[in-house]
């Protein structure tokens, strides 16, 4: 069977694995963007209650 060698071969394969890494790091930031957010959230969805506890104690357990 014979092969043909194409020209720049070698180049196009080892920009697909660069690309695939990046494709891989993207992802991961991603991922940890997503995690931040999701603390953020959190942070604030705690930060909120509190707030609005103290809003009602201000004004007697009357809604804020």
């Amino acid at each position: 069977m014979d092969f043909i060698n194409l020209l720049g071969a070698d180049d196009v394969k080892s920009a697909g694995y660069a690309m695939k890494d990046a494709a891989e790091d993207m992802n991961r930031a991603a991922s940890y963007i997503a995690e931040s957010l999701d603390r953020q959230r959190l942070f604030l969805d705690d930060w909120l209650m509190r707030l609005e506890n103290i809003l009602k104690e201000k004004n007697n357990g009357l809604p804020a």
